[in-house]
């Protein structure tokens, strides 16, 4: 079963909490995120990479695709790991009006 149906039985038939749930689900999407972004930098090496019979320009241009696909990666590890739970402070203009 998983983590998805666990917690909609959990919740649907009691026992577990709408925290506890909550709880369940973001971690299994931030685990998600970080198995995705791992297998897309594992591909990126294996797709890029270098070998003898590259030239510096065919190398340079290999190295510079594989790092844009490992900022993509980043990218989704943190957008799954979720929003931000600090809040920012509040700027004061010291207008009146």
């Amino acid at each position: 079963m998983s983590a998805y149906s666990r917690a909609y039985q959990g919740l649907v038939k009691g026992g577990m909490k709408p925290s506890e749930a909550a709880r369940v689900l973001a971690d299994l999407r931030q685990e998600t995120g970080t198995e995705l972004g791992a297998a897309l930098r594992a591909h990126a090496d294996e797709q890029y990479a270098p070998t003898a019979k590259d030239s510096r320009a065919i190398h340079r241009r290999k190295k510079a695709q594989r790092g844009a696909m490992c900022r993509g990666a980043d990218w989704i590890a943190a957008a799954a790991a979720g929003p931000s739970t600090t809040i920012p402070a509040q700027r004061t203009t010291g207008s009146t009006t």
